[in-house]
C-alpha cells in the first residue's frame, strides 16, 4: 500500500498539539495549532488538572512518510518553546507520566516516567527523566524483566501518607 500523502489531500492520521480558548462571555471558541509535530498521549503535572498549567508532555511520531524518530516532547506554554528527546530507532516510548518531586514548588519539579520498548532486542526499560530539563541524562534506567507492549498508558499514584 502506498502511504505517501496525495497532493492536495490533507492526511487524516496526523494529530497535532492544539489549544482551544473558550470565551464564555462572547460565546465563542477559538482553536489554534501550536506545533506541526505529529503528537499523541499528552500529559501534564496532574496537580494542575483543571487549572492553568505551563508545561505539557507528549509523544511525537514519525511523519506520514516514516521520517523521524519517536520522541518525547516538553512544551512550555509561556515561552511557546519545546524540548525534544529522541529515544532512537526501533525504540517506542510509552505515554510520559509526571511524578512530582517531594515538596516541589515549581510545576515541572519532578520526573517523567516512560517505558521504552526496544523492538530490536524484544526488551523494555523504564526511563526516569528530570522533567525540568529533557537534555539531562536519565536520572535512572531500570531494565525490566520482560518486554512491555509498546505505547502502554500509565499513571502515577503516590504512596499514601502514614
Amino acid at each position: 500500500m502506498d502511504r505517501r500523502p496525495r497532493p492536495g489531500v490533507e492526511p487524516t492520521s496526523q494529530s497535532r498539539a492544539r489549544r482551544w480558548t473558550v470565551d464564555l462571555a462572547a460565546g465563542n471558541v477559538r482553536e489554534a495549532t501550536i506545533d506541526d509535530l505529529t503528537v499523541e498521549f499528552p500529559t501534564i503535572n496532574e496537580a494542575y488538572t483543571e487549572r492553568e498549567h505551563r508545561y505539557q508532555y507528549a509523544l511525537s511520531f514519525p511523519d506520514d512518510q516514516g521520517i523521524g524518530n519517536h520522541t518525547l516532547v516538553k512544551y512550555d506554554r509561556r515561552t511557546q518553546g519545546r524540548q525534544l528527546l529522541a529515544v532512537g530507532n526501533g525504540q517506542l516510548p510509552s505515554e510520559a507520566v509526571f511524578a512530582p518531586a517531594e515538596a516541589a514548588a515549581d510545576e515541572d519539579a519532578g520526573y517523567l516516567l516512560t517505558v521504552v520498548s526496544d523492538l530490536d532486542s524484544d526488551s523494555s526499560r523504564l526511563l526516569v527523566l528530570d522533567a525540568s530539563d529533557l537534555s539531562l541524562p536519565p536520572v535512572a534506567t531500570v531494565l525490566l524483566p520482560r518486554r512491555v507492549p509498546a505505547m502502554i498508558h500509565g499513571s502515577w499514584i503516590a504512596d499514601a501518607a502514614d
